[in-house]
């Protein structure tokens, strides 16, 4: 079904804190909920299901279930003839039954913990193959940029991080355990409601009576924890998100000494999460006098309906205990929402939180392989006989946008060529850069510049495929290599800094890996000795193999003049600096430029210091509203 076409025939979902929308819940029915979290519930679940090995873990558990159901009823007829014969004072009946429970004990009990361990081994694989089927999705074709930049026609998604740790840990062990113990529940309960029946009809038409008036109850009270246990999620991620940013912002934080406005904000979170835990804490307690009542009556209920006839002499005591075991068993599995509603709510939030993530990613990356669905199912899947769709996320701009069309190639003729390039803003309401055509040939060397905010980066960005936004056609060879303003330093050692996005560890990267003479001669250029024998204590291969925190450990310009060691290694054919120098002395920046130039290679600059003149043949200055000027420089 297309954009269009949803658009036409239902309101769109949007999602601004991580949750749906009262609107567009307050136009569902209560079935139209039910429906809706199930749904979701397939298209999350059914990828993994669809594996054979998957389904054979899966069968060997369902087995594990019935048998295991199997023993409980086995054991309620034990217990019942083990107090029986107590009750008789028949001494050679209770060994007798004794035996038979050693017995029992010996080989059904067993069943029990295997059910439980294959439970948690199909739960941890479920995770780990969701988790890394996540990461593969969220990694390709770079959506965490796309999302993280919010160049996607949705409101921005928050905390992916913990929808992949925490939500995905949540849906795949709660999914087992939860609808498990349904399937359980329905077996013990047609089970142990003959047992009822059988013993006096009226216990069981009481059990029925009093089990639906508790679930109306909990659904009365309970109806507010899906809705707080959602906004949960939400406020407990948005707190640890600001204690993460003052560690990785401490610097900058202490020289403006910011720390009264960074704990007021984060204080104003915490009374968040405090406000929300509070209602989930009175809501539960509305609960609990619902659970707490739940208990009392199961121990004394069905001992009052069958008083009269054990006193009378028509049933013995075995029964009355196999009735009271029966009745609670027949009670929690009428019961299982009241038990499980709490969990319920959590789990629905999970299912929310992940399928919002899973489809914003679809969106961020429309061309992914159409054969490999990315939910297992139709995201736009719509019933005609109610109108119910999934929920999406809102929607924005034009219907119809136009994009930069980018070729990459490592035998461009060109290292790159820019054609009728007009580059916007993501939401198409402002032209940054317009008609642009420009060739760089092999040698070349351009500097973009223009005053903050005209469009230079965004142009950068453009060229790298990060930017879409706009109209025209970029080729350029796959043979290229960007340095941003601030470098990305990984958490590795010295050498793996320096072969980034290569790993000396990895076995596919093993024939770009230099030898360590290689490597120091790099440091040597780019006058980073002293920093490999500090960190290996005088041993300058020692330092190599040293693991650090290097973003904290070095400064701006010497992780700017690391950036240029990984272009000495990796030795592109199109190099595009984006303020790659703007922390370095003009003494290192030149000698990093007379390095490129001895190279020969293109590149491409961006920068406002007057020094970076001398090191271009071309200038590209780009003036905001679309307006630029290409010309040599003298």
């Amino acid at each position: 079904m297309s954009n269009q076409k949803q658009e036409d025939e239902a309101p769109y979902l949007s999602y601004s804190e991580s949750h749906l929308s009262d609107e567009y819940h307050q136009k569902l029915t209560k079935w139209q909920h039910v429906r809706l979290a199930f749904k979701a519930f397939r298209l999350l679940s059914s990828p993994y299901f669809a594996r054979s090995d998957a389904r054979r873990l899966f069968l060997l558990l369902v087995t594990l279930m019935l048998m295991s159901s199997a023993v409980r009823v086995i054991f309620s007829y034990i217990s019942r003839d083990y107090w029986s014969a107590l009750s008789g004072r028949d001494e050679e009946q209770f060994y007798n039954i004794v035996r038979n429970f050693c017995v029992a004990l010996v080989v059904l009990a067993p069943l029990n913990v295997l059910y439980r361990y294959q439970r948690e081994r199909l739960a941890l694989q479920w995770r780990e193959w969701m988790t890394e089927r996540m990461l593969k999705l969220y990694a390709t074709n770079r959506v965490y940029y796309t999302l993280e930049a919010d160049q996607v026609d949705q409101s921005k998604v928050d905390n992916p991080d913990q929808r992949i740790c925490e939500d995905v840990r949540s849906f795949t062990h709660f999914s087992l355990t939860f609808f498990l113990t349904l399937a359980i529940s329905i077996i013990d309960l047609v089970a142990f409601s003959v047992i009822l029946y059988t013993i006096q009809p009226m216990l069981f038409v009481s059990i029925i009576s009093f089990a639906t008036l508790g679930s109306v109850g909990v659904a009365v009270i309970g109806q507010q924890l899906m809705r707080l246990n959602v906004e949960r999620l939400q406020k407990e991620a948005d707190l640890r998100f600001s204690l993460v940013r003052v560690r990785e912002n401490a610097e900058s934080i202490a020289f403006y000494s910011g720390e009264p406005m960074e704990q007021q904000q984060i204080l104003n979170r915490l009374d968040q999460v405090v406000d929300n835990k509070n209602d989930i804490i009175v809501t539960k307690r509305n609960l609990d006098f619902l659970t707490t009542l739940y208990n009392y009556v199961t121990w004394t209920l069905p001992l009052l309906l069958l008083a009269p006839a054990y006193f009378g002499g028509v049933i013995e005591l075995g029964v009355m205990q196999q009735a009271a075991v029966a009745f609670g068993h027949v009670l929690e599995d009428l019961s299982f929402i009241v038990w499980e509603f709490d969990s319920l709510a959590e789990f629905s939030a999970s299912i929310r939180r992940l399928y919002q993530f899973l489809q914003a990613i679809q969106k961020a990356d429309p061309d992914r392989d159409e054969h490999s669905p990315l939910l297992g199912g139709d995201l736009y899947d719509v019933d005609q006989k109610d109108g119910l769709i999934l929920p999406t996320v809102a929607t924005r701009g034009p219907s119809v946008l136009s994009t930069i069309q980018l070729t990459p190639s490592l035998h461009a003729a060109t290292p790159l060529t820019v054609r009728n390039l007009s580059v916007s803003t993501p939401d198409y309401t402002r032209t940054l850069v317009k008609n642009l055509s420009l060739s760089v040939n092999d040698g070349d060397h351009v500097l973009i510049c223009g005053p903050s905010g005209a469009g230079k980066s965004s142009l950068v960005r453009s060229i790298a495929g990060l930017w879409t936004a706009g109209s025209g056609s970029i080729e350029r060879t796959s043979d290229v290599c960007f340095l941003p303003q601030k470098p990305y330093c990984p958490v590795a050692s010295l050498r793996n800094q320096l072969l980034y996005p290569h790993n000396s560890e990895n076995q596919s990267d093993k024939a770009f890996v230099q030898s360590d003479e290689q490597l120091i001669a790099i440091m040597k250029q780019v006058n980073l000795m002293a920093i490999a024998e500090q960190a290996g204590n005088g041993n300058v291969e020692a330092g190599l193999d040293a693991v650090l925190d290097w973003s904290n450990r070095l400064s701006l310009g010497e992780q700017q003049r690391l950036a240029f060691g990984r272009v000495l290694l990796h030795r592109p054919r199109l190099l595009i600096l984006d303020e790659s120098t703007s922390a370095m002395d003009v003494q290192s920046e030149r000698q990093m430029y007379d390095l490129l130039r001895e190279w020969k290679v293109s590149y491409i600059s961006v920068g406002h210091r007057p020094t970076l003149v001398e090191f271009h043949d071309s200038r590209l200055e780009i003036r905001g509203m679309g307006e630029f000027s290409i010309g040599r420089i003298e």
